[in-house]
C-alpha cells in the first residue's frame, strides 16, 4: 500500500504538471528531483572522505538534463563520459590522501546512470514526437502494475518471488501486475487517441499495434519490479530501511521513484525504433 500511496504523491506533485505542462516544466522538475535521488544514494554508498565525488556527479546532472530537454542525446552521453573521466581523476587524488577507493569511484559512476541517466530518458521522451502520450502510457502502466501486484499478491499470493530482497512479493502478484498494466495501458491508448482526435490537439503521429502496446505494458511491469528490487538490493547492501526520509513515513524520493526510473529508457528506445 505504501508504494501505491507514494505513486499518488508523485502523480499529483510531479506527473500532472510534467505531462500537461510544457516540456520545460518536466526538465525543471527533473533538475530538482535527480540531485535529490543522487544525494540519497551517495549518502549511504560513499565514504565520508569521498563525498566530493557525489557532489561532482550531482552538479553534472544540470547540463545533462538541459541537453535532454534540447533532445540532444549525443551531448547527454558526452556529459556522462566527461564526468566519468573527472571522477576517475579526482578519485586517484582521494586514494592518495586515504579518503576514498575503487568502491567509491564505482558507486559515483553508477550514480551517473542510476538514477541520473535513466531519469534523463523521461525528459528525452517528453520532447520527442508523441512524447506526451508515451509518458502517460508509461506512468499509467507503472501505477497499474503496482496496484495489480499489491491486490492480487495480498489476496492470492502463495509463492515468493524474491524472498531475500522483498519477502512480501509473490509470483501471483507479479502476474496480476502484468495483467492490469496491459489492460490499463491499452485503455490509455484508446482514450488518448479518442480525446486528441476529438479536440484535434496533439494527435498521434501514427497508429500503434495492439501487440506492441501489450508487450510494452508487460515489459514496463517487469522493469517496475526490477527497479523496486534494485532499490531493495541497495537497502540490503547498506542495511537500511529506506534510502532517504524526504517523505515522512514513506522514505525518500528514490524509494518512491525506484519503479519509474528504468521505464523511460525502454519507452524512448521503442519510440526511436517504431516512431
Amino acid at each position: 500500500m505504501t508504494r501505491i500511496f507514494g505513486a499518488l504523491i508523485l502523480i499529483v506533485i510531479f506527473a500532472l504538471p510534467a505531462i500537461f505542462g510544457p516540456a520545460w516544466v518536466l526538465a525543471l522538475l527533473a533538475m530538482l528531483v535527480v540531485p535529490v535521488c543522487m544525494y540519497e544514494l551517495f549518502r549511504v554508498a560513499l565514504g565520508t572522505g569521498a563525498r566530493v565525488l557525489g557532489w561532482i556527479a550531482m552538479v553534472s546532472s544540470t547540463p545533462f538534463l538541459y541537453f535532454a530537454y534540447r533532445g540532444d542525446a549525443a551531448w547527454c552521453f558526452m556529459t556522462v563520459g566527461v564526468t566519468s573521466v573527472v571522477l576517475m581523476i579526482v578519485s586517484l587524488f582521494l586514494y592518495e590522501k586515504n579518503k576514498g577507493g575503487a568502491r567509491d569511484l564505482v558507486y559515483a559512476i553508477a550514480g551517473l546512470f542510476y538514477p541520473m541517466a535513466l531519469i534523463g530518458f523521461w525528459v528525452l521522451l517528453r520532447v520527442a514526437p508523441d512524447g506526451r502520450f508515451w509518458m502517460i502510457f508509461g506512468l499509467v502502466s507503472v501505477f497499474a502494475s503496482d496496484v495489480g501486484a499489491y491486490y492480487v499478491g495480498k489476496n492470492l499470493g502463495r509463492h515468493h518471488l524474491a524472498p531475500r530482497l522483498s519477502p512480501k512479493k509473490t509470483v501471483e502478484g507479479f502476474i496480476g501486475g502484468i495483467g492490469l498494466a496491459v489492460m490499463l495501458g491499452y485503455a490509455t491508448y484508446l482514450i488518448y487517441s479518442a480525446v486528441t482526435a476529438h479536440y484535434q490537439v496533439e494527435t498521434l503521429t501514427g497508429a500503434y499495434p495492439v501487440w506492441l502496446l501489450a508487450v510494452l505494458s508487460a515489459c514496463i511491469a517487469v522493469l517496475d519490479l526490477a527497479g523496486d528490487l534494485t532499490a531493495s538490493l541497495f537497502k540490503r547492501e547498506f542495511q537500511i530501511k529506506d534510502l532517504g526520509n524526504l517523505i515522512p513515513g514513506h522514505g525518500g524520493m528514490l524509494d518512491r521513484m525506484d519503479g519509474i526510473i528504468p521505464v523511460g529508457c525502454l519507452l524512448y528506445f521503442v519510440l526511436k525504433v517504431f516512431g
